[in-house]
């Protein structure tokens, strides 16, 4: 799906079961109101899958306006600071060329983290600010796509692990070229194997809804599994997953998508010391010689 502003997820999963008819709706990852862009969305059996698929890197295209901070990180909260300092676009490219690689980040006050047992977003509304555990994050691409002097804004594309929040780096890196730095618009373009110009809008589906043709929309829950190597199972293999046994390999140890002798996607297993074994099924788990 492709989110517009002023939509939560949950907005979202709850348009969707009414489109859909279906209760068993979920996503692959928050996307907060002010965003849009690509949300991968989980229907039916599908939504066993989530665990897996909020562990994909993802791309964003962010807005960045230099010369402030915000208790929030981004143009929507609280202005702390407004330095006066400006830019240059050198520099800019300079402090982008040093992002890209394995790092550290503090998650920010308004997030969804819990201490002891809290909500971060929570603490931060009753003013509170309390320390937070640094986690380790990759940013795999931080590239300019443009930037406007006069207006001190930038225009970044993001390509980052898990877990990474665009607006700390927005944050950071304003804070790198002394000037302070806060997010201003944020695009989710890729999340896995999935990519922003093969979404519908809301509005697309409710066509394809009253055309009879929504069906269309709907990629397989094997489409999560396409970066997993490809298992070609055996009969007494397939068997051997549908009753929950393990069996012994010469397959590579690692995790691979297991594949019945019919092209039915069984699910993904893991590979290790020889046995294989299945982490999630997806089959269909009705009787195979049922009339």
């Amino acid at each position: 799906i492709d989110k517009p502003a002023d939509w939560t997820s949950s907005d979202v999963v709850a348009k969707l079961r009414g489109v859909l008819h279906e209760r068993r709706i979920g996503h692959t990852g928050t996307l907060d109101p002010m965003a849009t862009g690509l949300l991968v969305i989980l229907v039916g059996r599908a939504t066993r899958a989530a665990d897996f698929a909020q562990s994909a890197d993802k791309s964003y295209r962010a807005g960045i306006r230099f010369g402030m901070t915000s208790d929030t990180e981004d143009v929507w909260g609280n202005i702390l600071s407004r330095s006066g300092r400006t830019v240059s676009e050198d520099a800019l490219r300079e402090a982008l060329s040093l992002l890209p690689g394995e790092q550290t980040q503090i998650p920010p006050m308004y997030s969804a983290i819990k201490k002891d047992g809290v909500r971060l977003y929570d603490l931060a509304r009753r003013g509170l600010v309390t320390e937070r555990e640094p986690r380790r994050i990759t940013v795999f691409k931080a590239e300019l796509v443009d930037f406007d002097p006069e207006k001190q804004e930038a225009t970044v594309d993001f390509s980052v692990s898990k877990g990474t929040y665009i607006r700390t780096l927005c944050h950071d890196l304003g804070a790198s070229l002394g000037a302070g730095g806060v997010m201003s618009s944020l695009c989710r373009t890729e999340s896995g194997p999935f990519r922003l110009e093969d979404c519908f809008t809301l509005a697309e589906l409710e066509e394809r809804k009253n055309a009879g043709t929504l069906g269309d929309c709907i990629l397989p829950v094997d489409a999560l599994f396409t970066g997993f190597p490809r298992y070609e199972l055996s009969g007494s293999e397939e068997e051997n997953l549908r009753f929950g046994r393990r069996f012994a390999t010469g397959f590579a140890s690692g995790r691979v998508a297991a594949y019945a002798p019919s092209g039915e996607f069984i699910g993904l297993c893991e590979i290790a010391g020889g046995e294989c074994r299945l982490l999630k099924g997806f089959y269909d788990t009705e009787r195979r010689d049922a009339p």
